[in-house]
């Protein structure tokens, strides 16, 4: 919710039919020069995430370049949060954000020249680390589901943290992403050097 701030609340949920990886570049615009978190249809697969209330969704529309807001059906949606079955109401819709074709790095991964950065994979894994601290149906599970559902983990990674060596003054929790990071085996692919 951070990085959206229309959002209200947020309820962790699985889809049916889609798939996650590190694959989301923006090759057409200057100054681009990281590989985001996107996802495409890929039948017969699941991932997690969440589920939140947007008070505007055209503006998040706007704000999702390269993305493409795909509707929902109750059916693909299984909610995480030990509340049972979830319905789209009559008038709701929700929606999963897949990324366009052109937005899909050629190799499916993050390359040398668009790479992973850990101040995007903080932001991801801190989002499943309060997931798993507020609901106890997903605890101790949503943060590894969502790493071993993510593709293309790769050493085309680099921590762009303010200050690496001294990472817990600029975000307090680094360690505990570190550590979900390191019991989901992809810890070592960051390259661990500081930019400046």
């Amino acid at each position: 919710m951070r990085t959206n701030p229309d959002a209200v609340g947020a309820w962790p949920a699985r889809v049916t039919g889609y798939s996650r990886g590190w694959y989301h570049q923006f090759a057409n615009y200057v100054g681009s020069t990281c590989t985001f978190l996107g996802a495409v249809e890929d039948k017969g697969k699941t991932m997690n995430g969440a589920i939140y209330k947007v008070a505007d969704i055209e503006s998040t529309k706007k704000r999702e370049v390269g993305y493409t807001a795909i509707a929902l059906k109750s059916h693909e949606i299984e909610m995480l949060d030990g509340g049972g079955a979830f319905e789209v109401g009559k008038g709701a819709n929700v929606y999963i954000f897949v990324s366009n074709p052109e937005s899909i790095s050629k190799t499916k991964a993050p390359t040398a020249e668009c790479p992973m950065v850990q101040s995007y994979v903080d932001i991801c894994i801190n989002g499943c680390l309060e997931i798993d601290a507020i609901y106890r149906a997903a605890k101790g599970s949503f943060t590894q589901e969502f790493i071993s559902s993510t593709t293309g983990w790769n050493a085309n990674w680099v921590n762009d943290r303010i200050y690496p060596r001294r990472s817990l003054f600029t975000l307090p929790i680094a360690s505990e992403i570190d550590r979900a990071l390191k019991e989901g085996n992809v810890l070592h692919y960051v390259q661990l050097h500081d930019l400046r």
